[in-house]
């Protein structure tokens, strides 16, 4: 399996500090296009987070099977967790932790704080509402500009046609977000020995540049700190 050498041909590069404090296992990381790619194996299973794709708060996961034995899934059973500035309640400025962390600081000193991951249905059924609140919105906007310009017959019927292209333009980004969903969103597998599964999960996001990952895999648990930081910052 070709992503499966790429991770072995990548198996030099240097551990991430902020996971061996707090996991045996050896952490590492690979570099694709200026960011930071998170994985680990262990006892023939490895585990591979990307925030590359989708962003720090939909990170793509891909679990590479080769235990010798099939492994149940079940991606509801990931954490997801953000370091905290003890005693700050302001959302702003709770989780402004970076500079911190990027100078070795000691994590045992910051709180922590559990975040939400959307189930398939949830997130699909958030990102609908979001896209139709767009579209009412540019409406609305358009709406208003089209009220301040000529009012002729010609130009109302411009404006009409140009409704109609922008709703069929929204109908159809709509339709493809709700296809990735459905299509690319982590669902309960059986992952076969010798077989890849992947697919990406939506965390619902805070201010902060480091995410904490808990996932568990065949009986053993997965701890990645991952950020969202060019490669050369």
């Amino acid at each position: 399996m070709r992503f499966l050498l790429s991770l072995l041909l990548m198996a030099a590069m240097g551990h991430l500090n902020l996971m061996a404090e707090t996991d045996a296992k050896e952490y590492k990381t690979y570099v694709k296009n200026n960011y930071k790619v998170f994985y680990c194996t262990h006892e023939g299973v490895s585990v591979v987070v990307d925030p590359t794709e989708g962003g720090l708060f939909e990170p793509h996961i891909s679990i590479i099977n080769k235990s010798g034995h099939e492994i149940m899934f079940e991606p509801k059973d990931i954490r997801a967790y953000a370091y905290a500035i003890p005693g700050n309640t302001v959302k702003s400025t709770r989780y402004r932790v970076g500079t911190y962390l990027d100078r070795g600081g000691d994590v045992s000193r910051l709180e922590t704080d559990s975040l939400r991951i959307y189930t398939p249905k949830q997130y699909r059924k958030k990102q609908s509402r979001t896209n139709w609140w767009a579209m009412v919105l540019t409406e609305v906007v358009v709406a208003g500009v089209e009220q301040l310009g000529p009012q002729d017959d010609v130009t109302m019927m411009e404006n009409a046609l140009y409704r109609r292209d922008r709703n069929n333009e929204f109908e159809k980004a709509h339709d493809e977000a709700l296809k990735r969903i459905d299509e690319g969103y982590w669902k309960a597998n059986t992952i076969f020995d010798g077989s890849e599964h992947q697919g990406f999960i939506a965390i619902k996001p805070v201010k902060t540049t480091y995410l904490i990952l808990d996932i568990p895999v065949d009986g053993e648990m997965f701890h990645f700190v991952v950020d969202s930081k060019k490669y050369d910052e």
